[in-house]
């Protein structure tokens, strides 16, 4: 039996004036799903991430989620106050974890007897515990200490770290990320790369790096030409897929070439040899003709490669072909080069 989605979104659409981002996007995610959103830079990623969260809503279309979901988003440039400390600012949140913390900690600054065991109750019940525990430790793997000072005082690498603390801390049912690795050194994207691979959050990111995508998901989203395909399968699984697409796709192409100068040269004839019978066959032919001139993208998404993740690959090249002067010199050249 499939799983329950714990998100859904239904046709959904965005346009700025004459330009269409994307149009009748329909997904879902299931509990526990770690997905990826993939595509050409200015495809509109972040902008469906954005309508996704409310940030800019999108023109057409509905979300989906359950009144007791509780998600988070981190965006490329997360708002704060500047006269909040950082310590406030991680503990803003209006979670049930985190209210039951700030209640615990005024009542134990506090005298009554019956309100430190109200809030004691709080923290079990809201398992504030471990939120104690998990901050502790995602805030020392991302080096945040010296919790007084003030966000106005912090660089914007510091400001985005603490941001991603915030949403790791809160642990959500649903967390959405638009580039997690921003502004983190080796060490700490390898273990966010653990830490969400590991955790029963469902996610839903934006990433350029493909070692992060390679080991964190499970799903993933690529927008391209207006339209969402669906990989169900880690990074090399949706690179070989999205070949066979592409392939299928210039196979259809090339076929409905073929069909379109047949119908051209019909259409072309005298008035007489089209009769009102042929309505739908000149409906049929503009069809073929919008399938015959499509054009089919190259590859443009810009994939990061840290070159302190390459290990013992340096180069990897997949059906690369060179030519000069209109003559091919190789095609479909496919090689891993390694160290040394």
């Amino acid at each position: 039996m499939a799983a329950l989605n714990v998100f859904s979104a239904e046709n959904l659409s965005k346009r700025y004036g004459e330009r269409l981002l994307f149009e009748g996007l329909t997904f879902g995610l299931s509990r526990g799903q770690k997905c990826a959103i993939v595509a050409k830079n200015g495809t509109g990623k972040t902008t469906l991430l954005n309508g996704i969260c409310g940030v800019e809503p999108v023109d057409d279309g509905r979300i989906s989620m359950d009144a007791a979901t509780q998600w988070s988003y981190l965006p490329q440039d997360p708002d704060y106050d500047g006269q909040q400390t950082i310590l406030d600012h991680l503990y803003a949140s209006d979670m049930a974890a985190v209210k039951a913390m700030r209640i615990y900690a005024a009542a134990a600054d506090g005298d009554d007897d019956e309100a430190l065991q109200a809030a004691y109750e709080g923290m079990d019940l809201h398992n504030a515990w471990d939120f104690e525990a998990r901050a502790k430790e995602v805030l020392g793997r991302l080096n945040l200490h010296n919790l007084g000072r003030t966000m106005a005082t912090l660089s914007g690498g510091e400001r985005r770290r603490i941001a991603l603390a915030r949403v790791l801390i809160e642990e959500p049912d649903i967390l959405f990320l638009d580039e997690p690795t921003n502004h983190l050194d080796l060490d700490m994207i390898q273990w966010l790369e653990r830490y969400l691979a590991q955790s029963k959050m469902t996610i839903l990111m934006i990433t350029h790096d493909r070692y992060f995508l390679e080991n964190v998901c499970d799903t993933i989203l690529e927008l391209d030409d207006q339209t969402l395909y669906k990989y169900k399968g880690n990074y090399s699984y949706y690179l070989e897929k999205r070949e066979e697409r592409k392939e299928n796709a210039l196979a259809n192409r090339a076929k409905a070439r073929g069909i379109f100068k047949r119908e051209l040269e019909w259409m072309r004839s005298t008035p007489s040899a089209r009769t009102g019978k042929s309505k739908s066959r000149i409906e049929r032919f503009y069809e073929i003709k919008k399938a015959a001139k499509k054009r089919l993208e190259e590859d443009d998404m810009a994939l990061r490669l840290n070159p302190h993740r390459l290990g013992g690959k340096i180069i990897e090249l997949h059906k690369v072909a060179h030519g000069f002067d209109g003559d091919l010199l190789f095609e479909n050249l496919t090689h891993h080069f390694k160290r040394g």
